[in-house]
């Protein structure tokens, strides 16, 4: 089910989804280092004759002789030889002769101990080992490491097509609305929130209500993953259905039992090809489709594990259907047992005040939640996005 995948460059990394796992091509650190400024000795005692130097980018070739020392900077390779490293400060070089030598102060710390500040090779990881592993969200963190271990690329899912079908002949556009029309919640909000659960969206268009429009709108999208809003139920101006099974799409769900968002649907167009079907009341819309399943569908289209839920108290009694599972937006309140979730106000399914000042959503089961039960917690896409 996932999409195909391709090689990209790793600054092009960030955000996209890992497809083949990263192996590091090299011991990391590839050679024995050191961890401090100061020098590589060869003895545990001194003092050290000063005879050579190990800077970063600049490796002695020369193994330490008895007696003497380099001086190293961090990162520098540690010559063969060496004992220890004694920190800058804790040594002191004096010059005898017009030879400089090393050796530890007062406020030394035991130094030069075995190994003192070295890094041994391969102590991150070994040539051949696996670092990260397909089904990343890689971050910067994910890109820096993938360079260290020596690679110049990444294998990335592609990113997932989307267009957005907003359906209804009483939408209005701008200004005041007319009566019998309502303005347009979809088009502003839509493409964004695809986006954060992972969407490259490469079209928005209104449609008519009618039939035609609706077939010819689908057959004309040539992206992964359809986005439509209204006309999932069964009224007069209710055309997907209809326009799904001339096309030749497959039901795959068909109403989902909770509230809000039971006229949800989901079908299969083939080829790895969907229709998310969302109603077109806007809280149905974007509080249940979106997040029950656009986000899941994104997910494993991206090769991503779905996501885990937590679970948060509710702060009070909440209702919910005796057959249905509920969708409430809520917001953090203090309790004498700590925080906890209280349900919103504005939750009827044409409402999105409730949504826009939600800290989450509860998913509350048939039948309805005591006070301070546990009840699955539903993040916002916009609280943790998900590119």
């Amino acid at each position: 089910m996932p999409v195909s995948n391709e090689q990209v460059p790793l600054d092009q990394g960030v955000g996209r989804v890992l497809a083949r796992p990263v192996t590091s091509l090299i011991d990391l650190p590839r050679d024995a280092n050191s961890a401090m400024d100061g020098w590589a000795v060869s003895s545990p005692d001194g003092p050290w004759r000063i005879a050579g130097s190990a800077l970063a980018g600049h490796p002695s070739h020369e193994p330490l002789a008895p007696g003497t020392c380099a001086v190293i900077a961090t990162g520098g390779v540690v010559p063969s030889g060496t004992y220890g490293v004694v920190r800058r400060e804790f040594g002191d070089v004096t010059e005898t002769d017009g030879v400089q030598w090393v050796g530890v102060n007062g406020d030394n710390r035991g130094e030069p101990f075995k190994d003192s500040h070295i890094r041994p090779a391969g102590a991150e990881a070994t040539a051949g080992e696996e670092l990260i592993l397909p089904g990343t969200l890689l971050s910067p963190a994910h890109v820096g490491l993938s360079s260290v271990s020596a690679n110049d690329s990444l294998w990335v899912y592609r990113p997932i097509t989307a267009a957005i079908l907003i359906m209804g002949d009483e939408v209005s556009h701008s200004g005041i609305p007319a009566v019998g029309q309502v303005r347009d919640a979809f088009a502003p909000q839509l493409p964004q929130y695809a986006r954060a659960l992972g969407l490259t969206v490469v079209q928005t268009s209104f449609i008519a209500d009618t039939l035609e429009a609706a077939i010819a709108a689908i057959r004309d999208a040539d992206v992964d993953v359809i986005i439509t809003t209204g006309g999932t139920a069964a009224g007069p101006a209710d055309f997907l259905h209809r326009a799904l099974a001339a096309v030749g799409a497959e039901l795959v769900i068909d109403q989902i039992a909770m509230r809000p968002g039971h006229p949800n649907l989901l079908a299969s167009l083939g080829d790895n090809r969907f229709v998310v079907g969302l109603p077109g009341n806007p809280l149905s819309a974007c509080l249940g489709g979106m997040l029950t399943l656009v986000r899941p569908l994104v997910r494993a289209m991206s090769g991503r594990p779905q996501q885990r839920l937590g679970t948060v108290p509710t702060a009070a009694a909440v209702k919910a259907p005796a057959a249905d599972s509920r969708l409430v937006p809520y917001s953090l309140v203090e309790t004498p047992e700590g925080l906890a979730a209280a349900e919103n106000k504005w939750l009827n399914s044409a409402m999105l005040r409730g949504l826009a000042t939600a800290h989450g959503v509860m998913v509350i089961p048939p039948g309805g939640a005591l006070a301070g039960q546990a009840v699955v917690d539903l993040p916002l896409a916009w609280a943790a996005p998900e590119l």
